[in-house]
């Protein structure tokens, strides 16, 4: 009788100490934010102002093969000739998640919203505007370093209107209890040509500069 108490006591045991580590590998996901230092031109000949712009982010990850994950993104966009906000609503897969190297692919609905466009003196603004794009993420790991390379984007074109929006950097791991301590640090670029802004000047927007921000994986 002892015996059998012992040996359930110890599969009970091993269990509990593998449930949190079985919980980490089947949910998980990311939160983050990030300082924009950017320089906006217009129509690839106007200076739009200097400013720096915050932009949060959020994912969402599961077990579950068929079912995308979910990631959300937003940025208040402001410099002196243009203003707007924008919010990437994203469902992508895990094509490769090791220790080296992970790769997502999926697809975004942007929504731009309560936007001021102001190019040689011609003020327009325009309201909610949603926009579909293609989604992709790239992250390579240093071996032997906390040290890893990433590249991030949405790409799209439809109705007349393109965007781009990318961002390449690094990023430093510091492990803890239970999540990743990220600090990153890299380069952003939106790159939009508007079919909403019906501005005889043009419909150019174009924002780009360096970003730092901490990001916690869980």
């Amino acid at each position: 009788m002892k015996k059998n108490m012992l040996s359930a006591v110890a599969v009970a045991v091993a269990i509990a100490a593998s449930v949190p580590a079985q919980a980490d590998m089947l949910l998980g996901g990311t939160v983050g934010a990030d300082a924009w230092m950017s320089s906006a031109e217009i129509n690839d000949t106007v200076d739009g102002g200097d400013k720096t712009i915050p932009s949060f982010y959020a994912s969402f990850e599961h077990f579950i093969p068929l079912i995308p994950n979910a990631r959300i993104a937003y940025a208040n966009v402001e410099a002196d000739a243009v203003a707007f906000k924008q919010t990437d609503f994203t469902l992508y897969y895990e094509i490769l998640d090791n220790d080296l190297v992970a790769v997502d692919v999926g697809v975004s609905l942007i929504k731009f919203g309560d936007g001021e466009y102001n190019a040689q003196g011609h003020i327009q603004t325009f309201d909610d505007e949603w926009q579909p794009a293609v989604y992709g993420n790239v992250e390579v790991g240093i071996p032997m370093t906390p040290l890893t390379v990433f590249a991030e984007g949405n790409v799209g074109s439809f109705d007349d209107t393109s965007t781009l929006d990318a961002k390449a950097g690094m990023k430093f791991t510091i492990p803890l209890v239970a999540a990743d301590l990220n600090l990153r640090g890299g380069y952003r670029v939106m790159d939009y040509d508007f079919d909403a802004i019906n501005n005889p000047a043009g419909s150019k927007v174009k924002l780009d500069g360096f970003f730092a921000g901490v990001e916690v994986d869980f």
